[in-house]
């Protein structure tokens, strides 16, 4: 079970992750929260398992349903769905037990268009490697899975990576979340990724808004530090917070 963030925690967490990439903040995240367990460096585990510990992190500190919003693709109906963490965790779980057995990436080898490829899952060290806005990003992510190739290359055709990027989807499960959605306005049914490490620095970054708005607030009121505000608890905040407001 991951430890469960102090607001201090939450508060670095936040400017830790402000001018980062989605990955880095996703493993900033993952390892304060796995940070109690030791063993691994995070980064170096398959991305399903920063997911699953991301995933276990929202559950115990913003609960198991996750609002989403997002639009139909045929007829552009906004739709909001609300996704239990139930339905997110089969994978999930595999995850976890690999990662609590201190499992490396799982490995496979493949024979393809005259080569002979040996590959594994992608490392959160590898996601964060990659700039997803940079051009050729996929392809890039695509390489850092080898291990092999036979005859040697400098580089795989195009058309053997594109064919490899579905095998890694089968070799961790758990890295990429689809759902299944049915618009409720014209029955369209489509698939649609959900990014459990976006929304989990969505959850962060409001909580840390929040905490932020009760230390601006108090030390306006009352001239505490922020380290003073932090070390009263959320109940009695909300009493200061109300007495000082009437």
């Amino acid at each position: 079970m991951p430890r469960r963030p102090t607001e201090a925690d939450v508060l670095h967490l936040w400017e830790g992750g402000l001018d980062s990439t989605p990955a880095a903040r996703a493993l900033l995240i993952a390892s304060t929260a796995a940070a109690s367990r030791g063993g691994q460096d995070i980064a170096d585990l398959p991305w399903s398992a920063v997911n699953s510990t991301l995933l276990e992190l929202r559950c115990e500190v913003f609960g198991d349903a996750l609002p989403c919003t997002t639009d139909c693709p045929a007829c552009g109906d906004s739709l909001d769905v609300t996704v239990a963490a139930e339905e997110l965790r089969p994978a999930a779980t595999r995850a976890r037990a690999g990662e609590e057995a201190g499992a490396v990436p799982a490995t496979d080898t493949w024979t393809t268009g005259g080569f002979t490829i040996t590959y594994q899952a992608l490392t959160g060290r590898d996601v964060r490697a990659v700039d997803p806005t940079a051009p050729g990003a996929r392809r890039a992510l695509l390489r850092r899975c080898l291990l092999s190739v036979s005859p040697p290359v400098d580089d795989l055709p195009d058309d053997v990576l594109d064919a490899l990027a579905p095998r890694l989807a089968e070799l961790d499960p758990g890295a990429d979340t689809v759902l299944t959605l049915d618009c409720p306005q014209c029955a369209h049914r489509w698939e649609a990724a959900l990014d459990i490490a976006d929304h989990v620095w969505t959850d962060v970054s409001g909580y840390a808004r929040g905490i932020l708005h009760d230390v601006h607030a108090l030390a306006r009121a009352y001239g505490w530090s922020e380290a003073e505000v932090l070390a009263v608890s959320p109940a009695r905040r909300r009493f200061y917070l109300e007495m000082s407001a009437g």
